[in-house]
């Protein structure tokens, strides 16, 4: 599992750097995502929902954790 440390950044960076952290690894494997701010809550599940990823809570923080399993295609 990859993990994406997040905290401490304010909306919309932990959103921007999920979508970098996809975009320029072609790796597959589940990645774990920590944040800090509570609109990631809202935000990062609406992206992966769009993008066709899977996501779920880990905690219901602060900080708030993330695994997302990235859909193929």
């Amino acid at each position: 599992m990859r993990i994406l440390d997040c905290t401490d950044l304010k909306c919309p960076l932990p959103l921007l750097r999920l979508k970098i952290f996809i975009h320029e690894n072609s790796e597959t494997s589940p990645i774990k995502l920590i944040t800090t701010d509570q609109i990631s809550v809202r935000d990062i599940p609406a992206f992966c929902e769009q993008a066709g990823h899977e996501v779920r809570f880990v905690t219901d923080g602060p900080p708030y954790e993330f695994i997302i399993a990235l859909g193929i295609g």
